[in-house]
């Protein structure tokens, strides 16, 4: 049963370089140092992940699946921070304080959405 609580489509995006974000500590009170090394971080992270949207799949819900490109953004896993989508077909696109969670903005992500759901205003 599809309900706008329960959607039947994610857009998620595979954290490579998920670690600590210096650009964001000072202001994000979730934000906290891990006892352990930044690549066994990143590991975790990503195996949490790819859990995560077999989960998803198994439950019937289609996962839009893209891959992080870079050690830039390792915040990119939040792709919720920076877009939401709307009833009517719209998109909203928000700025992002941090320089680093600004280059999360991807334009593939948006056409995405536009294509498979007709989306009409971005």
């Amino acid at each position: 049963m599809t309900s706008l609580q329960a959607p039947n489509a994610v857009v998620m995006v595979r954290p490579h370089h998920f670690r600590s974000n210096p650009e964001t500590q000072g202001d994000n009170a979730f934000q906290t140092l891990a006892n352990t090394s930044t690549e066994t971080t990143s590991a975790q992270a990503l195996a949490e992940f790819d859990g995560a949207v077999e989960t998803l799949r198994g439950a019937g819900v289609t996962v839009h699946l893209f891959d992080d490109t870079t050690t830039e953004t390792p915040d990119s896993v939040f792709p919720n921070n920076w877009f939401s989508t709307h009833a009517g077909g719209h998109i909203a696109i928000y700025p992002m304080f941090a320089g680093n969670r600004r280059k999360e903005r991807r334009w593939d992500v948006i056409e995405l959405l536009k294509r498979e759901y007709r989306v009409q205003d971005v």
